[in-house]
C-alpha cells in the first residue's frame, strides 16, 4: 500500500525535531480516508515520543499545503459515512492541538478547507507570500465544520463568517494582518524561517514548553479566573523537576 505520510526525525542536543509531510501531490495533498487514518496513526505514535521537542507539519511540493478533503470520496458519502469521515479528520486536528510539543505549520501553496483547519490547530503558522487560504466547502454543498470553530476566535466573528459563507480566498498577506499567520516570508525563504522558529523554540526548556502548551490550551478552554488559577498550579508544577534551577543558573552565570 502506498504511504502518503513522510516522517523525518532529526536529533539535536535540545531534543528531536519531527517533520511530517503529507505527500499526495497528484491531488494537491488532499485528504482521503486512507491518508487521514495514516496521519492519525503517525501523530499518535509521535506523541508517545516525549523526546520530540517540536513538530513541523507541511505538504509535499510547492503547490499545496493541504488542498482540503478529497471531493471524489466525499461525493459518495452517506450520512453515516460522512459522520465517520469528518470525525476522523477532527481527530487529526485534536491531536495537533494537544500534541505534547509545539507544532509549526509550514504552509506552502494552497491551504483549503480541512487544510486551513489543521493549520489553525497548529501553535504557529509560517507561510510563504503566495499562499492562499480558503474555506470553500459551501461551494460543493457542505458546511465548514469541526475545527473551523477555531476561526472566529482567531480571525474574529465577521471575517470567519465571510470566509465560510462565501468560500473566497484569503491571501497570505491578509492572513498575516488578521493574526492567522504568525511568520510571513518570501516563498524561497520558507525553510529558513521555519528553521529560525525551530531554533527559537529549542531555546526554551523542554518541560516548561510542555507545560506552557498545556496551559495555552487551558486558557482557551476555561474562564479567565480558572485560567489564572491553572497558571499558578502550572508554575508550581514546573519546579517538580530540576529544569528551572539548571536554566536559571546558566542564565545567571552567562558571560557578561
Amino acid at each position: 500500500m502506498a504511504k502518503f505520510i513522510i516522517t523525518d526525525l532529526e536529533d539535536k542536543p535540545e531534543g528531536k525535531v519531527a517533520r511530517v509531510t503529507i505527500d499526495n501531490q497528484r491531488k494537491l495533498n488532499t485528504l482521503n480516508s486512507v491518508i487521514v487514518a495514516e496521519l492519525n496513526e503517525t501523530l499518535t505514535q509521535l506523541d508517545k515520543d516525549k523526546d520530540i521537542a517540536v513538530l513541523i507539519l507541511t505538504g509535499a511540493g510547492n503547490k499545496s499545503f493541504i488542498g482540503g478533503a478529497d471531493i471524489s470520496e466525499m461525493a459518495g458519502l452517506t450520512p453515516d459515512t460522512a459522520r465517520t469521515f469528518i470525525t476522523n479528520l477532527h481527530h487529526v486536528c485534536h491531536k495537533v492541538r494537544y500534541f505534547h510539543a509545539p507544532v509549526i505549520a509550514r504552509v506552502n501553496g494552497l491551504s483549503l478547507g480541512g487544510g486551513m483547519e489543521i493549520a489553525a490547530a497548529c501553535d504557529m503558522i509560517v507561510a510563504g507570500k503566495s499562499v492562499q487560504f480558503a474555506m470553500p466547502e459551501v461551494r460543493v454543498g457542505i458546511p465548514s465544520v469541526i475545527d473551523a470553530a477555531l476561526l472566529p476566535r482567531i480571525l474574529g466573528v465577521n471575517l470567519a463568517r465571510d470566509l465560510v459563507l462565501t468560500g473566497r480566498s484569503l491571501s497570505a498577506t491578509e492572513a498575516k494582518e488578521v493574526g492567522f499567520v504568525q511568520r510571513l516570508v518570501e516563498d524561497d525563504k520558507l525553510d529558513d524561517e521555519t528553521n529560525k522558529v525551530i531554533t527559537e523554540i529549542l531555546e526554551g526548556g523542554r518541560n516548561a514548553m510542555a507545560i506552557q502548551k498545556q496551559l495555552c490550551n487551558d486558557w482557551e478552554n476555561n474562564p479567565l479566573r480558572d485560567g489564572i488559577q491553572l497558571g499558578i498550579e502550572a508554575f508550581s508544577h514546573a519546579y517538580e523537576c530540576d529544569e528551572p534551577r539548571q536554566m536559571m543558573e546558566k542564565f545567571l552565570n552567562r558571560p557578561r
